[in-house]
């Protein structure tokens, strides 16, 4: 048990300097390990103090700033979809972070309260959600290939 407590410490850890080295905007694997955790270990509850952890991790070096409510929220829904398919809980993931974060931009004002502003919030965040898309399915397939690695349903081919 102490073992795994260790493991679980060390990703959280490693994955929260995800957040810090230098990277693409939203382009991290925080999303795909939300998604994955409890695909691969059959227990939702799981991924929660390791994504939540690696985003504190994250706000730490940062800072803590207006939107981290949301942003939590947004990651703690990904560790709770229950689609069989991975990769589709990771594009759903990824809908789901860009629809609560920026719904959240969009109250604090910053591009007016109107149903324009609301639409230009969205707009203006599509950069940022491709990124984010491609950052969680790009990490969600290097888990799955390590996953299928580790397992041993992928097998090298011999040489002659």
């Amino acid at each position: 048990m102490v073992e795994k407590i260790l493991w679980v410490l060390f990703f959280t850890c490693l994955l929260g300097l995800s957040r810090i080295i230098p990277h693409p905007p939203n382009f991290t694997p925080i999303l795909a390990v939300a998604v994955f955790v409890p695909f691969i270990m059959k227990n939702n509850l799981l991924a929660i103090p390791v994504t939540l952890g690696a985003m504190l991790i994250g706000d730490l070096y940062w800072g803590f700033h207006s939107y981290m409510f949301w942003t939590y929220g947004a990651v703690l829904l990904a560790t709770q979809l229950q689609f069989r398919n991975v990769f589709g809980n990771a594009l759903l993931a990824s809908i789901i972070f860009f629809l609560i974060t920026n719904f959240s931009v969009w109250l604090s004002g910053y591009y007016g309260l109107t149903l324009a502003g609301l639409w230009t919030c969205y707009v203006m965040a599509i950069p940022f959600f491709g990124n984010t898309l491609l950052g969680t399915l790009f990490y969600t397939g290097v888990f799955w290939l390590i996953h299928l690695l580790a397992s041993k349903r992928l097998t090298m081919p011999r040489t002659l």
